[in-house]
């Protein structure tokens, strides 16, 4: 309850105002009524105009309050816009380096097609290899859709530039991959593992970018 109370930042400005207005008026009369224990009375002493005096230093205090509270709610405005536009950048990024496609991905997945029939041997390095360039662009589009799923800020723009990226780019050629990784297609032991990781990415990524209005924000 303590800890609530004294977490200044989820306070609102006019809260702020009446907390430091009701301290201000309760604390004069505190200070000038008869008290039930005669050290808390200070009515009758002969200091009581320098008391009075004193309490208009809490107008003061509370003026200076509002102006750090105020300063404090500004920089934690100021910190969230950064951390935005740092994750912002991050996801544009990570999307500049699906689009850059430096592995040709498409080359990578056109060879897999086309010798589908080396999957049916042991393992082989070189088999294995593209497989593993396949799953590694997997884990870069996934990673930039989890970032913006995080992300707080307009998501909607940032889901659509990956999405468009996507569907235009990669889907035709990695929904092609996916049918022919169905039966009647037998791989070897040695290559379940990598083939049904990329039948589920494939599945999910159907699945992710269907809707290309997910965070569109109503107005």
């Amino acid at each position: 309850m303590i800890k609530k109370l004294i977490n200044i930042e989820k306070y609102t400005i006019p809260q702020m105002l009446l907390l430091i207005a009701f301290i201000i008026m309760v604390l004069p009369i505190l200070l000038t009524v008869p008290a039930i224990f005669n050290f808390l009375n200070f009515s009758e002493k002969g200091q009581i105009g320098d008391t009075i005096g004193g309490i208009t230093a809490p107008f003061i205090n509370g003026l200076a309050a509002i102006l750090v509270f105020l300063a404090f709610k500004e920089q934690i405005k100021a910190n969230e816009i950064f951390k935005n536009q740092e994750k912002s950048k991050m996801i544009l990024d990570q999307i500049s380096l699906i689009q850059e496609d430096k592995m040709e991905i498409e080359k990578i997945i056109g060879g897999i097609i086309r010798n589908l029939s080396y999957y049916q041997s042991p393992f082989n390095a070189g088999n294995a290899l593209l497989l593993n360039k396949l799953t590694y662009f997997i884990t870069e589009i996934r990673l930039t859709n989890d970032l913006i799923n995080n992300y707080s800020g307009d998501k909607d723009f940032l889901y659509k530039k990956l999405h468009y990226l996507y569907t235009i780019k990669y889907k035709d050629i990695m929904n092609e991959l996916n049918k022919r990784l169905h039966p009647p297609f037998y791989c070897h032991a040695d290559y379940t593992t990598y083939i049904f990781d990329i039948q589920i990415a494939i599945q999910e990524f159907n699945t992710t970018f269907n809707d290309i209005n997910k965070f569109k924000v109503n107005s």
